[in-house]
């Protein structure tokens, strides 16, 4: 295996295809706006608009696209041809049901499928720290393990096709509700005329320390707010996590209220922003 295809070049797509291609594979890339592709075009790397296109001479294929939608299309689009010994690894967050669905879909079509969500943002994908939360034949795994070290720091195997998913729902629900919960403290001591640089301190010299809260931290209180993780992105996995919780019978009363904050900042307009955008949204509630 080392020609490998990437379709989807978002923030997370684009770093990962880089990474590929340092780690000393030969890349292909897809995305449907041709403008992501061009700092590729430039460097002579083979683009497409249709993923299809990348089966030609692509051993394994990479997808990293915003979530259900577009994956159930590229997979339509590419179960049109014979995938017999190639590998379509779907790192993107989806259903649960999507991800078996796919993995179907694939199956038939005589490909091998890997559900492998990542955990990490903008930064980790750029230094190739992601962790990746693969479900599959670990044989499958195996084999695709020289090309996922390029791109993360750690591959778990959870299990079968789905729970990779179901990792990462689970994962997902926690990193909402943690950033939710510092926001909703830093708003807290605003209001009590505390300093938030004061507030972050004694955090961060306890064992509530955490590299997340702190990383989040600073960029509030910085207000800075261009996205490593965008605030749209998390309102679209807290719907998924809340909506397989439904199927399952899960009560999640705080992650249903932290959904609607998120929801309140998404009609402000701050969809594309960071996640930590979402105290702007608590703030305008509490008169700040």
């Amino acid at each position: 295996m080392n020609t490998i295809g990437f379709i989807g070049l978002g923030i997370m797509g684009q770093a990962m295809a880089w990474n590929a291609r340092k780690g000393g594979f030969t890349i292909r890339v897809c995305n449907r706006n041709p403008e992501k592709c061009y700092p590729f075009a430039e460097d002579h790397i083979p683009v497409t608009q249709n993923p299809a296109d990348l089966l030609a001479d692509s051993q394994a294929l990479v997808i990293m696209v915003t979530g259900p939608e577009a994956l159930k299309e590229i997979i339509h689009t590419l179960v049109q041809k014979n995938l017999s010994g190639r590998v379509i690894i779907n790192a993107s967050t989806v259903a649960v049901d999507t991800t078996l669905d796919a993995a179907r879909a694939v199956t038939e079509a005589g490909g091998m499928f890997l559900d492998a969500p990542v955990s990490g943002s903008k930064i980790p994908a750029q230094t190739g720290q992601l962790v990746f939360l693969v479900g599959g034949d670990i044989e499958v795994l195996e084999r695709c393990r020289p090309l996922m070290t390029t791109m993360g720091k750690v591959i778990w195997h959870c299990g079968a096709v789905g729970d990779g998913t179901r990792m990462k729902l689970a994962i997902n629900l926690m990193l909402a509700n943690m950033v939710h919960g510092l926001s909703e403290t830093l708003v807290f001591a605003q209001k009590l005329g505390l300093k938030g640089e004061a507030v972050m301190q004694v955090i961060q010299s306890g064992v509530m320390a955490a590299p997340l809260l702190k990383m989040k931290g600073e960029s509030i209180l910085a207000r800075d707010f261009s996205p490593h993780f965008p605030l749209d992105l998390v309102f679209k996995d807290l719907n998924l996590i809340l909506d397989e919780a439904g199927r399952q019978g899960t009560v999640l009363p705080a992650t249903s209220a932290v959904r609607e904050s998120f929801n309140s900042a998404m009609a402000q307009g701050w969809g594309r922003d960071d996640i930590g955008a979402v105290v702007r949204a608590l703030e305008l509630m509490s008169g700040l």
